[in-house]
């Protein structure tokens, strides 16, 4: 692999004059600054926890900002202030401005890139794939596609992506993929596609090795020297990646340490006494980070020695004198706001461009991933095969009615396990990266929906046709072309009604677990009342509406009435005292015994009400679950 080579250089920016490149003659270099940040997070019993005490400072163009800091520190609360990311709870006052004036929510956006710390991407896409599609809806509709595949082009080679862009981007244990440095290579290059002025990066070297943060780093440092401004939060940096950042601001309880070039750092150590004195060959990140730890067993202590190294030795410096007037400079009039959606921004790409590109990209998903297809092929022709030895070719006479009926139900019964309980894993695996995208306004909710419906009907259609085929001409049902396609339409509502049953499952609990816990409060009742274990008539009349319901009482019916409508003389076999058991002599009996009166369409019609139904449940719960989740 080809990597870039590392530049320690520190650039001095003078916002006002900060000279374009060739090929950005548009752009205006965007500073950022804060000023008098103070900010609150809930805690038990109705009380508030202050993690930002009067924080001040700057951002410049073409220049990587690092904060840095232990646990609880208040970086990564300062970053989302700054790019006005909605964060549940957060309460705050004071400033933020873009080159001197104040922003709002809607024009961060549109200025800026949020890089999250975790990765989460469709792995069975490729690095192309992704960024071709992220392209083409993150992308303003008017940009032509050539330019939009030019675009990816240049970003695959800028953040050396070039070896493996076409190689699928993996599942965790699952499907093998790209390494945990392409991928935070890959979600770069995702937020890069829009040409922001200012990035956000929430630990960008979480998880690489040395080398492979250098990497990433040395990317952000080639889009810095576009003009653009970086803010990112790191923990623990080693040696050679902390020189390579311009700026550096560490934090502690909530206070700045420390903001200003990271080659002023020692000096301005050695200032405030010897035991502050970094010592030589040691990494300077580690040394300031653990002076400006707290203990559990001596936080009383360490809290007032840090207090004393923190805000006014900074700020009387020569270095925090520049920072804190650049920070200052456009007024500390101070307003209290919520970190919370605010506004509605539109989306970058028309409807139907994120309806094609979700259909894409979820029809490939369902074609290459094993779980999909393989599993559930051998799954299915394993358990037709097993129906149809159990009851190869049945002579019908009146002992074997209720064998076929078991049949009639088992399809029934089989459609609807066999495709539910899997279908859920499938869906709620896939539901954070929708809820990232769908939050960063990338397509709307209604897209995604249709879109990965209509990329499931194919599989959830070819699979029931194998079951039913496989099952009617084994178990011997009546040599009817026309009953046969009824028999598989059914097979095939029957499945998805299942799948629509896992789709409103996912979107009410959004986690698997829950939905196998509690779901099942649901299906197994229908399984009873659906006319097989109980006869209609014998159902009492306050479950009536649960049996009304069923969907394995109507295509339990409608298989029976299929099977049965027509049929005029069943064989009971033997005479006299020798006479079987003998439940009915025609179909008409048969579906008398059951209560059955109604016909195949109408059962068929219901069951297509109940798909469509249960569909518009699960899209309702689903703009419901984005909408209150933060």
């Amino acid at each position: 692999m080809t990597t870039a080579p590392i530049s320690n250089s520190k650039v001095s920016i003078d916002i006002e004059n900060v000279p374009l490149l060739n090929n950005e003659q548009k752009r205006v270099p965007k500073k950022v600054t804060w000023s008098g940040i103070v900010a609150t997070v809930p805690q038990k019993k109705g009380e508030r926890k202050t993690v930002l005490r009067e924080v001040s400072g700057v951002a410049y163009p073409r220049e990587v900002l690092a904060m840095m800091g232990g646990s609880g520190a208040g970086k990564t609360t300062l970053m989302n202030i700054l790019a006005h990311l909605p964060t549940k709870g957060v309460e705050f006052q004071g400033n933020v401005f873009v080159n001197g004036a104040e922003v709002d929510q809607r024009e961060m956006r549109q200025i800026s890139a949020y890089v999250q710390q975790h990765d989460m991407f469709c792995g069975t896409l490729t690095v192309r794939e992704q960024l071709v599609y992220s392209a083409m809806m993150r992308m303003p509709s008017e940009v032509p596609r050539a330019t939009k595949i030019e675009t990816v082009a240049n970003l695959i080679t800028e953040m050396n992506l070039t070896d493996c862009q076409d190689t699928l981007i993996g599942i965790p244990g699952r499907l093998k993929g790209i390494s945990i440095g392409e991928k935070k290579r890959l979600a770069f290059a995702c937020e890069l596609l829009t040409d922001p002025d200012v990035i956000f990066c929430d630990e960008p070297t979480s998880g690489l090795d040395a080398f492979m943060a250098s990497q990433v780093v040395q990317a952000l440092l080639n889009q810095a020297a576009k003009g653009k401004a970086i803010i990112t939060v790191l923990h623990q940096p080693s040696s050679i990646v902390f020189k390579m950042f311009h700026k550096v601001c560490f934090m502690a309880n909530g206070k700045t340490a420390y903001h200003g070039p990271v080659d002023q750092l020692c000096p301005f150590l050695n200032s405030l006494g010897p035991e502050l004195r970094v010592p030589e060959n040691y990494n300077p990140a580690d040394f300031v980070i653990a002076k400006l730890s707290m203990l559990p067993e001596t936080q009383e202590k360490d809290r007032k020695r840090i207090e004393e190294r923190q805000s006014d030795p900074c700020r009387d410096s020569e270095v925090g004198r520049k920072t804190f007037s650049a920070a200052n400079k456009f007024g500390s009039s101070s307003r209290s706001q919520k970190l919370e959606e605010k506004v509605k921004l539109g989306y970058a790409s028309t409807f139907l461009m994120q309806f094609w590109i979700l259909l894409l990209r979820s029809f490939k998903t369902t074609i290459r991933d094993p779980m999909l297809l393989k599993v559930r092929f051998i799954q299915i022709v394993i358990t037709a095969f097993v129906i149809g030895l159990v009851n190869f070719r049945t002579q019908i006479s009146g002992p074997t009615i209720q064998n076929l009926e078991g049949v009639m139900y088992n399809c029934a019964r089989d459609m609807t396990f066999l495709f539910y309980f899997p279908s859920v894993n499938v869906i709620t695996s896939e539901l954070p990266v929708f809820l990232r995208e769908t939050k960063a306004r990338i397509y709307s909710v209604h897209a995604y929906y249709l879109a990965k419906n209509l990329a499931e009907i194919p599989q959830y259609t070819a699979l029931p046709m194998i079951y039913a085929t496989l099952v009617y001409w084994m178990t011997g049902f009546e040599s009817d072309a026309f009953k046969f396609l009824i028999f598989v339409l059914v097979c095939i509502q029957l499945t998805w009604i299942a799948v629509s049953l896992a789709y409103v499952g996912a979107c009410i609990f959004f986690d698997e677990g829950l939905v196998v816990t509690y779901m099942p409060m649901f299906v197994l009742p229908m399984l009873v009342f659906g006319g097989f274990y109980i006869n209609a008539k014998s159902i009492p009349s306050y479950f009536q509406a649960i049996s009304n319901l069923s969907w394995f009482k109507h295509g339990f019916e409608a298989l029976e009435v299929n099977q049965w409508g027509d049929y005029e003389n069943i064989n009971c076999g033997g005479s006299g005292s020798k006479l079987l058991y003998c439940p009915a002599k025609t179909g008409d009996e048969v579906l008398d015994r059951r209560s059955i009166d109604t016909t195949v369409w109408l059962n068929i019609g219901i069951m297509a009400f109940s798909f469509v139904a249960y569909r518009a449940i699960g899209l309702v719960a689903l703009l419901i679950r984005v909408r209150f989740t933060k």
